[in-house]
């Protein structure tokens, strides 16, 4: 699954890949092992949820399994699909299928309609980290990066860990008081502390430079692959400053960032608005300096915003950026995919994505 933090691709080369994209397919791997093809073809439908901010999902209904003399599912698949079963999910057309995900089965249930189905909800490993409770830690590093990598490290089973190092040189052991899920997406990468985004990819958790791979996946063009797009700028004009104390030196610390919107706009105000922020953790200019770049992005990446409909393409995920051409100069960009609704069924197969900053 490395290649979906790296590949890129033409449309030339999707169309010979994918056949002209005419057999939409899903395989389910279940503890490593690939459901056999009577299994797999009674998936009736897919639909998978890929985030940056949340847990990544797959919903899948399984037909055609219903002994309706017996009054029950066929137990060769309930056997296999079971709670907390590890599952990846891998979706393409013909025998030309990616990974997109890897989780287990947080949700297992049934729908008895005109075609009676197993319902089996897959989630990533942020979902576990979530159920995991409030953990009350004094993580003894030097660096959030440290404990990061610790923390991952329990949950081997279901991801390996990317991890960016980070240098903060921390003079005092680091407190948890919240979920993993919480203090790593929140209390570290959310507040801009770390300097880093958290999100899970594929059989890969990220912790990472934002928006680190700056290469789109593919160009899209209106009428070709891409179906529907629409995208907005919103006003924004702030200076984002954070104060800190040096203890040793015996003096504040203030570093200051720009937020603005990115598109031509009218001055509205004399001065420009200023946002400040305390936080005690930044004893230093670098560690000021880290917090206001991030606060002051995801200000700016809140008033970028896009959303697009085009055939089903696996390899569109969040945490890479799709670029848009051949529209309009307004519309013609790079834009930083954060979120990914992948339908797939025996005859159809549809992605939609949401973005959020662009370049």
């Amino acid at each position: 699954m490395a290649g979906l933090m790296t590949d890129v691709y033409t449309y030339e080369t999707l169309i010979n890949k994918y056949a002209g994209f005419t057999v939409p397919a899903v395989r389910l791997y279940v503890d490593g092992r690939e459901l056999d093809q009577d299994m797999t073809r009674n998936i009736l439908k897919v639909e998978l949820s890929l985030s940056l901010s949340a847990a990544s999902m797959a919903v899948i209904r399984i037909g055609n399994i219903y002994r309706r003399e017996e009054r029950m599912f066929d137990k060769k698949i309930k056997n296999r699909i079971k709670l907390g079963t590890i599952v990846e999910v891998g979706i393409g057309y013909g025998s030309e299928i990616t990974k997109v995900l890897k989780g287990f089965v947080a949700l297992l249930g049934a729908e008895f309609t005109e075609t009676p189905c197993l319902v089996v909800t897959v989630m990533d490993v942020r979902r576990l980290m979530m159920l995991g409770g409030v953990h009350q830690i004094l993580h003894n590093v030097k660096n959030y990066s440290d404990a990061v990598k610790t923390i991952l490290g329990g949950y081997s089973r279901l991801c390996k860990a990317e991890i960016d190092a980070t240098s903060d040189n921390l003079e005092t052991p680091l407190s948890q008081n919240a979920t993993d899920y919480d203090f790593i997406a929140g209390e570290l990468a959310g507040s801009g502390r770390a300097g880093r985004e958290f999100f899970v990819l594929g059989d890969t958790a990220y912790f990472r430079k934002p928006a680190k791979e700056t290469r789109p996946v593919m160009q899209m063009e209106f009428g070709r692959e891409l179906q529907m797009f629409r995208m907005e700028a919103g006003y924004l004009d702030l200076k984002v400053q954070v104060s800190g104390y040096d203890a040793q030196e015996q003096k504040i610390i203030r570093a200051d960032a720009a937020a603005k919107s990115g598109e031509p706009q009218a001055s509205l105000s004399s001065g420009t608005p200023l946002s400040c922020i305390l936080d005690p953790q930044a004893d230093t200019q670098d560690k000021a300096g880290i917090r206001a770049k991030a606060l002051a992005r995801e200000q700016t990446a809140g008033v970028q915003r896009a959303q697009g409909t085009c055939i089903g393409l696996p390899g569109i995920v969040p945490g890479r950026y799709v670029e848009i051409v051949k529209l309009e100069d307004m519309a013609n960009r790079k834009y930083y995919v954060t979120g990914v609704r992948h339908e797939i069924g025996e005859e159809f197969f549809v992605t939609e994505f949401e973005t959020e900053g662009w370049a």
